[in-house]
């Protein structure tokens, strides 16, 4: 409830901006938060998801004290870092993004890292030692700090300054709940105090190399397209350029529930557990990427309005890598301990898509990034499926239900075609979203039950999900 809670409250900050904001004005916001979350992903080096791997293997409270006070005083060194690098380079990030406000905004931002380096470490600690309950409230308490002060502020000034002022304050209030949860485990700042801090890079270096290059692979087209482009270019795009967000939530659900039960003793234990995890992803998937498609345009400008209704270009075309999400390739690789060939994967994606990025944009424009991305993405995929049948020994068919997929697709495609048809008699763009999308849904489970893709067990399922929902609701 707490993953639903941030994303439907991020969701809902990223749509009032958009509508309260000029194009120029949300093109800078979305440059802030590209910028950090990069710098942020190069000097992390995967310290706070190092605390998952050490905190649960300290023997006592004072190796526990002690793992979490040099950590805390390394990030602490690294949020110092990051601010500088923000603050002396705001001129060059400035003049390559093709944006001279930025380097104003940029003066104030730089103090954001100072605070959410430590409360991102935070979540971390607390998650490493088995608190769950604390993680929640934390995530609740940082959500809606970021509505009442962010969107309050917006709402009544709609001055880009003063938001980037208040997305400051937020990050301080946040830091000052971690920081007086953590003082606990607070010591000296001195030589002793960094003892252990060898062993941990060790764990930390390579594992902060991988989530770097994820970073980068997935921020490498906004990037590029901060530096070809105006400030209100980038807002269009970067609005359209995402992923459903929901399809984000369902796929780290399952893969929590997929990895502990994946065991490379029973290598047919693991391909069946897969082999059902993809068929059920494949149900949720497959209609969701087929609706939005169809009604790209009115969902873009239901969101953000029909000043980004050219966002719905850029929506489609990312859609094209949804129907990739229907499995999690590299957690084959984790639970056999293979993670070597899932960080060169990452590396020969990246440089692909550095190099695609550039061409497919000199010649297409922003939505060359688009399709460099999508192409990309399935040439990885191609990748991983070579290295699963041949390094790993894998016979794919035992993982990929073949059959169920190609039935689903079918299931998907067919209702598009009478919705489409019943949608160009609907003139008002929220109806025909509304009652397009609700009959494709109907027709789809009808399909699908008829095609048994969806089965009695499926309804089941789902129906238990729904009843647990409403349980916790209720609370």
């Amino acid at each position: 409830m707490a993953d639903f809670t941030r994303f439907f409250i991020k969701t809902l900050i990223g749509i009032a901006l958009a509508r309260l904001l000029s194009p120029a004005d949300l093109g800078s916001y979305r440059q802030l938060f590209l910028i950090y979350s990069t710098l942020s992903g190069i000097l992390m080096l995967g310290f706070p998801q190092s605390m998952l791997y050490f905190l649960p293997k300290a023997g006592s409270s004072k190796e526990i004290k002690a793992l979490v006070n040099r950590t805390v005083n390394v990030i602490s060194i690294l949020a110092l870092l990051c601010a500088a690098i923000i603050f002396f380079s705001r001129n060059q990030i400035a003049r390559s993004f093709n944006n001279p406000e930025l380097s104003r905004l940029l003066i104030v931002y730089s103090i954001y890292p100072i605070f959410i380096f430590i409360t991102q470490l935070y979540n971390s600690v607390i998650l490493g030692l088995k608190e769950p309950l604390k993680s929640a409230r934390f995530i609740i308490f940082s959500v809606i700090c970021d509505l009442v002060l962010v969107l309050g502020v917006a709402f009544f000034t709609r001055d880009i300054t003063l938001i980037v002022w208040a997305v400051v304050i937020s990050a301080g209030v946040q830091w000052l709940w971690a920081t007086v949860q953590l003082r606990k485990y607070k010591g000296s700042l001195n030589r002793e105090s960094f003892q252990g801090l060898k062993a941990q890079l060790s764990y930390t270096i390579p594992l902060g190399l991988s989530l770097l290059i994820g970073v980068l692979s997935v921020q490498l087209d906004k990037l590029m397209i901060s530096s070809f482009f105006s400030p209100e270019q980038f807002a269009v795009f970067s609005l359209g350029a995402m992923e459903l967000p929901l399809i984000g939530i369902l796929i780290n659900s399952v893969n929590a529930i997929l990895l502990p039960n994946m065991s490379a003793e029973n290598p047919n234990q693991m391909a069946l557990i897969y082999n059902a995890s993809v068929r059920k992803n494949a149900i949720f998937i497959f209609p969701l990427a087929t609706v939005f498609f169809i009604f790209a345009t009115e969902f873009m400008v239901f969101l953000y309005g029909n000043v980004y209704a050219d966002a719905a270009l850029y929506f489609r075309i990312y859609l094209l890598v949804l129907p990739l999400r229907v499995a999690t390739y590299g957690i084959i690789f984790q639970a056999l301990g293979r993670t070597r060939l899932v960080m060169i994967d990452s590396i020969i994606m990246l440089i692909m898509n550095a190099v695609l990025n550039f061409f497919l944009i000199k010649i297409y424009g922003m939505q060359g990034a688009a399709i460099a991305t999508v192409i990309v993405s399935w040439l990885i995929v191609l990748v991983y499926l070579a290295q699963i049948r041949w390094q790993l020994g894998f016979k794919l068919l035992k993982l990929f239900p073949l059959w169920s997929l190609i039935k689903n697709l079918l299931a998907a495609i067919l209702p598009a075609i009478a919705v489409v048809l019943l949608a160009v008699h609907i003139s008002n763009s929220f109806w025909r979203m509304i009652l397009g999308g609700s009959v494709y849904m109907l027709l789809y489970f009808a399909i699908g039950y008829l095609f048994k893709v969806i089965l009695p067990y499926d309804l089941r399922l789902a129906l238990d999900f729904g009843q647990g929902i409403m349980k916790k609701l209720k609370r």
